[in-house]
């Protein structure tokens, strides 16, 4: 350490981050538990608890179920055999989450209700409906981590098993399957993550899960109290789901990095297997995201415009581009908390990364119970010194909106800063220091370069997210500060899936290139190890 120079200290940025991403939560508990209590909390648990809990539990089991039933084959598929534009697959597959689900669900409804041009197959609708369709916009979650891996698999365990005298299905299920477990479930757990905390498509489609309760107890009854209470629960499951996430995430890195690796050889295809294959990966994207797309477009080029579309894109991308570049700074600073390894710091950035699991209903109500809060003791203040409410809302703009996204998918932008910071080695901090360089000096002139693409990666990653979010910009959006989503919605509710479906496509084709980046860059980082 060269003397004289401050060193950087971590504990501070961590502590912000965990507090960015915790108090909302932390408001949430507190008025769930010591909030008045009305009649309202009463009547929901004698008569619509009862249906959301059970659309939520089947929303997310057929979601999980098909999310893995799709998720887990394609990935085996890619990272195991050779066909035609495998390479192209590979990042392809991964795409269908450019599209918010409520995208898909209004095509899909669209496309197979009674007259619709599709309406030969099952009306896409109710709990089953929903649960197929985040099955098909949220399966590359499960195929990332499934295919990440299989290839890091050796392939001993696969050759033994067919040596063995098993058939290749029977050697995938029994040598490939139980090594990956750890991984395909910390996918699962995300696919059912992210459904709990979805309220555009299952409202369209009829399906009231937890967070449309919470939404209409704070809506529609003004009963902020139940609708912290209504959280709590989704809370609860969702950090139980968050927990088995990342004890697999955990047990999967352990295995890949333990033991001898021995790396599979790609297999050949004769050529009517190599076509199944092609189709078997197609078929997904085709469902995902292009059929949707496809017939979103088809609506809005016979559906007149929808009003002040440039002003909600505008205002879209603004909260967008914002939330990222916010995560990836709180994103950094947590992973330099990590590689410190202080105690203090470490366990900041671990509560930092609970946000993720907190449902954007949940982060909302709790932002606007926090900042209520907080605007109620000013309006006092101010009043007893002026005579006037303090100038200045805070609970209902685009700072409340900012918070509650950061507090939602900021832990989103550890995982990559935290991955990008692991190239500088604790070598290179040595020499620049014996070069005369401060700390200032080395991040900016080592460090920058070598994570720059993964605070770009985080950044991207909460850019796509923001830009899909509905649930809590309908709670904390000012007044006239509507967004693609919110637009889309209301039109939507209306039954006017004509003028909404330009701003659903429009979201879409915005995350499409930054997600085509996101999904090429994994699959070269794998490729690499």
């Amino acid at each position: 350490m060269i003397a004289g120079r401050a060193q950087f200290n971590p504990v501070r940025p961590a502590i912000i981050a965990a507090l960015i991403c915790a108090a909302p939560l932390l408001a949430v508990a507190a008025l769930g538990v010591f909030g008045p209590w009305t009649d309202y909390m009463a009547h929901i648990a004698r008569t619509r608890l009862p249906a959301y809990l059970g659309h939520t539990a089947l929303v997310t089991g057929v979601a999980a179920l098909s999310a893995g039933l799709i998720g887990v084959p394609l990935a085996w598929l890619v990272s195991r055999y050779r066909f035609f534009a495998r390479s192209v697959f590979e990042w392809l597959l991964a795409l269908p989450l450019a599209a918010p689900a409520y995208a898909s669900a209004y095509a899909w409804y669209d496309l197979t209700q009674p007259g619709g041009p599709a309406d030969w197959l099952p009306t896409v609708r109710g709990p089953i409906g929903a649960g197929l369709i985040f099955g098909f916009a949220l399966y590359p979650y499960v195929y990332l981590l499934a295919r990440e891996a299989f290839a890091g698999q050796s392939a001993d365990a696969y050759e033994a098993a067919r040596t063995l005298g098993a058939k290749p299905r029977e050697a995938f299920l029994r040598a490939a399957i139980p090594m990956a477990r750890p991984a395909i479930a910390a996918g699962l757990a995300l696919v059912v993550m992210e459904s709990l905390a979805d309220y555009g498509a299952v409202v369209h489609l009829g399906a009231p899960t937890l967070s449309v309760g919470l939404i209409r107890a704070w809506a529609g009854e003004g009963a902020i109290a139940d609708a912290a209470r209504l959280a709590l629960i989704l809370v609860m499951i969702a950090f139980v789901l968050f927990a088995l996430e990342r004890s697999q995430r955990h047990r999967a890195r352990q295995t890949t990095a333990s033991g001898r690796r021995r790396p599979p050889r790609r297999m050949d295809l004769d050529p009517t297997r190599a076509a199944l294959v092609i189709l078997a990966c197609l078929t997904p994207v085709l469902i995902g995201l292009i059929i949707p797309l496809a017939r979103l477009g088809y609506r809005a080029l016979h559906a007149p415009v929808a009003r002040d579309l440039i002003q909600a894109a505008t205002h879209s991308l603004t909260l967008a581009l914002a939330s990222g570049l916010a995560a990836a700074v709180l994103g950094l600073a947590c992973a330099y908390a990590l590689r410190s390894r202080k105690p203090a710091a470490v366990a900041a950035a671990r509560l930092a990364g609970l946000g993720y699991a907190v449902p954007g209903s949940v982060a909302a109500l709790g932002v606007l119970v926090l900042l209520g809060g907080l605007q109620s003791g000013l309006d006092s203040g101010w009043t007893a010194i002026t005579g006037a409410q303090f100038p200045i809302l805070l609970s209902g703009g685009v700072i409340a909106l900012i918070f509650a996204y950061q507090s939602r998918f900021a832990a989103a932008a550890i995982g990559p800063s935290e991955s990008a910071l692991q190239r500088v080695t604790p070598t290179l901090d040595m020499a620049a220091r014996t070069l005369g360089a401060g700390p200032g000096e080395t991040a900016w002139r080592v460090h920058r370069p070598l994570v720059m693409s993964g605070s770009l990666l985080a950044a991207l990653l909460v850019f796509v997210e923001v830009l899909k979010e509905l649930p809590a910009t309908m709670i904390l959006r000012p007044f006239n500060y509507d967004t693609l989503a919110v637009i889309a919605h209301n039109y939507a509710s209306d039954e006017r899936l004509g003028e909404a479906a330009l701003p659903a496509l429009l979201i879409t084709l915005i995350a499409l290139p930054p997600m085509i980046w996101i999904a090429r860059r994994i699959t070269r980082q794998e490729a690499a190890r």
